[in-house]
């Protein structure tokens, strides 16, 4: 009996153990499954959605380019791009996947190579597989979607540029996004193969023009695939933007000088806008924006017209007589000179024993200051020049903004070169002499200027004096622009202004030959022609030595005469000759401009 005690004892201890741990084995259950159902319950519901629920970035459209009339130079067209995402897919599967489309949509083999070193990883980011799909292409992807885990199809843009080379220095054109460019502010540059501008108005514009992305919820099944959209916030596109370029008259001045390694541009004198800004040769930014061969890069690398060069702005040319207008300026402001002194020009002018020729064999005679404008007399100037001294030209020279970046917003201004003894022994260290005085006052020497800062000049010279700016994109309600005034006697500009006149409009003026003749279109201006290397034998043909070894040829020209609205400069590399290469040009092109003005205020009227 007691040994059954016994036994009952034991059995009932462990009996009462063996319910305690089932009692605190069920407590235990019964509190984490409380924790998980109440307590993490949202943070569970928010992991069991995402892994039904992909987050896509929405490109947003990016803004448009337009003309002052707003015409577009700048516009989007569809691209249909093929895309994997193996975030949620293994090696296997991946590579499985890529050999079925390939059957349908062939690849490529290079592309094809580049896929075999894809590493899978469920943190990747979509894989562009193909873009510009065509129509069919998207078809039968669409149909075999149910045996392409992870593949979708994305509708997205791609650039065009409709005026081509005509415009592309101004414009610019959009590019793959580079490590440098990426921010944390901004996930969009993170999306694969998303453009942003890389040159010209495209990368100045950038912040206006991109937009703000949108973000779309996805539904996917196990494998990845998408099945529905179950929400979508829709991207804000770019801002269109609004540029003072005139597109016919970039068109046209393009068309002329098409076959010149040349620049052009055009600018209104009492608010600055720029109307063109050409640059030839040109490139074709379609290209650029897309993915460019190597053989169209060497073509253009290695073209000695240098397409790539946004020559006017970047573009450094001795600037000529064009220049001569700054040393008349100068000696008129201290005193050197009147507009009655006179000089004799023999044909050429020494100082002390070395002889400086004027371009003119035999010489002009006697002139004065707008007959030596009209004839362009280096002798005259060389006078001036030595009278004034250098430091009262290249002072004068900065104040019509030669010698000046003019932050205009593209990438690539040259400030040029106004030389001056400081100068001189900065750069070369050696000391500022005679001669140099004498070849700098007629635009020779050290002295380098851009096209665009010799419009600027000119737009100066005839504005009345003010330091007119310029400027290619105009703020939403901006108002006509201010400009400060020029430290100098207007008198003095009004010389100038009919000096050049009488460059275009007197018998015995450089550019008579290629003047306007409808008065009320008339035209004022300076040719100029700047030597790449010194010829020493004087009525030596241009078109006798290699094209590259040839003067530069330019004119800066004002229209109309008495109410001056449009200010040019055309420089035309190894052209010859001002008179006979650049001053054509810049006279169809100022007459173009004001025959358009005409036609508007009749429409209008």
């Amino acid at each position: 009996m007691p040994k059954e005690n016994e036994k009952q004892r034991v059995f009932t201890r462990r009996a009462i153990i063996f319910g305690g741990l089932q009692l605190a084995t069920f407590a235990t259950l019964t509190g984490r499954l409380y924790y998980l159902q109440f307590i993490k319950a949202k943070e569970y519901e928010t992991l069991s959605e995402n892994n039904r629920i992909k987050l896509q970035l929405i490109a947003p459209d990016r803004g448009l380019i337009l003309d002052r009339l707003g015409v577009p130079m700048a516009i989007n067209v569809k691209n249909y791009r093929l895309y994997i995402d193996f975030s949620t897919l293994n090696a296997a599967i991946f590579h499985a996947t890529i050999d079925k489309l390939n059957g349908w949509v062939p690849l490529g083999d290079k592309r094809l190579k580049a896929l075999q070193t894809v590493r899978v990883s469920p943190n990747g980011l979509p894989e562009m597989l193909k873009e510009h799909l065509t129509w069919e292409e998207v078809s039968l992807v669409e149909l075999h979607m149910l045996e392409l885990p992870g593949v979708f199809i994305d509708t997205g843009q791609i650039r065009h540029y409709p005026f081509a080379d005509q415009a592309a220095h101004l414009i610019g054109y959009v590019g793959t996004v580079a490590e440098e460019d990426i921010t944390d502010d901004e996930p969009l540059l993170r999306v694969p193969d998303f453009k942003i501008g890389k040159n010209g108005v495209e990368k100045m514009s950038e912040d206006h023009l991109r937009g703000i992305a949108g973000i779309r919820q996805m539904e996917v099944n196990v494998h990845g695939v998408p099945v529905r959209e179950i929400g979508k916030k829709p991207s804000v596109p770019g801002e269109n933007i609004r540029l003072t370029i005139d597109s016919r008259v970039q068109e046209y001045a393009a068309q002329l000088v098409k076959d010149q390694s040349a620049s052009v541009v055009l600018m209104e004198v009492d608010t600055g806008n720029v109307l063109a800004l050409v640059s030839m040769p040109g490139f074709d930014p379609d290209v650029f924006s897309k993915t460019i061969t190597s053989d169209y890069w060497k073509e253009l690398s290695t073209d000695k017209k240098s397409p790539l060069l946004n020559k006017p702005i970047s573009g450094q040319y001795p600037p000529g007589s064009t220049f001569k207008l700054m040393t008349g300026m100068a000696g008129f402001d201290s005193g050197v000179i009147t507009p009655s002194t006179t000089v004799y020009c023999p044909g050429q002018y020494y100082l002390g024993d070395h002889k400086f020729n004027c371009w003119k064999e035999g010489g002009h005679g006697t002139v004065n200051f707008a007959s030596a404008v009209a004839g362009s007399c280096d002798t005259f100037f060389y006078t001036v020049g030595e009278r004034a001294g250098v430091q009262a030209y290249a002072d004068m020279a900065h104040r019509f903004g030669l010698g000046e970046v003019s932050n205009l917003g593209i990438l690539g201004e040259k400030p040029g070169i106004i030389p001056d003894p400081d100068w001189k022994m900065q750069r070369y260290k050696q000391r500022w002499a005679g001669g140099d005085t004498i070849n700098c006052a007629i635009g020779q020497g050290y002295v380098l200027s851009t096209p665009l800062q010799l419009a600027v000049m000119t737009a100066r010279l005839v504005s009345g004096g003010f330091a007119v700016k310029p400027r290619l994109w105009i703020p939403p309600g901006a108002e006509k622009p201010t400009f400060d005034t020029i430290d100098i006697d207007t008198e003095y500009l009004q010389h100038a202004r009919d000096a050049m006149g009488e460059v275009c409009n007197n018998p015995h003026g450089t550019a008579y030959g290629h003047r306007i003749t409808e008065p009320r279109f008339a035209m004022g201006g300076k040719t100029g022609t700047s030597q790449v290397r010194k010829i020493l034998t004087r009525g030596v043909k241009q078109e006798s030595i290699p094209w590259e070894y040839r003067h530069h040829a330019l004119f800066i020209g004002f229209a109309p005469l008495d109410a001056p609205k449009y200010a040019c400069c055309v420089a035309i590399e190894h052209g010859g000759g001002g008179a006979s290469a650049a001053a054509p040009v810049a006279r169809d092109i100022l007459l173009r401009i004001q025959q358009l003005d005409e036609a508007a205020h009749s429409a209008k009227s």
